[in-house]
């Protein structure tokens, strides 16, 4: 069996990861207030569902802040050698992907506006199937792993 990769992300992805998170699942906090919208906001039963919703969408929009990017950053990893890159990651169900770099088409960095705050990049890898993503490294480790890539890949083109 295949080692584990080693490479880790940078430590600065988890707040990256925490803002980003803290943004974009602010809209399940109009889910209490469009229930309470259709089906009334009196003090009875309705009332409490949507107390109830409420509590528990900031517990989940806390944990997404506070615990999730946490998780992910300590179980991200990934390596790149002449023949593929290996990529773990996920927190319940762990995810491993193999790229052979002979099926790489490109590969680009990517940044986003919080990204680009925390001097971060996605490295983003295009295969025929699909493309994968080395998240948040920094720019120069980024521009490091894709210059590898596009590197091995010219190599591995060649020998096909």
């Amino acid at each position: 069996m295949k080692k584990d990769p080693t490479r880790k992300i940078t430590p600065r992805a988890i707040r990256a990861w925490q803002w980003s998170a803290a943004f974009s699942n602010l809209i399940y906090f109009f889910i209490p207030l469009l229930y309470a919208t259709f089906f009334g906001y009196d003090e009875g039963f309705h009332f409490w569902i949507v107390i109830g919703m409420a509590v528990a969408i900031f517990i989940l929009w806390l944990m997404g802040i506070v615990l999730f990017p946490y998780l992910r950053w300590k179980k991200w990893r990934y390596s790149i050698d002449e023949n593929e890159i290996d990529l773990k990651r996920g927190i319940l169900v762990v995810q491993r992907t193999l790229i052979p770099l002979s099926r790489v088409q490109h590969v680009d960095t990517r940044q986003g506006p919080i990204l680009r705050a925390y001097g971060l990049a996605t490295v983003t890898i295009s295969t025929a199937a699909t493309t994968h993503e080395i998240p948040a490294l920094d720019e120069f480790t980024a521009d490091k792993v894709r210059d590898t890539i596009s590197k091995f890949a010219r190599l591995a083109e060649e020998d096909v």
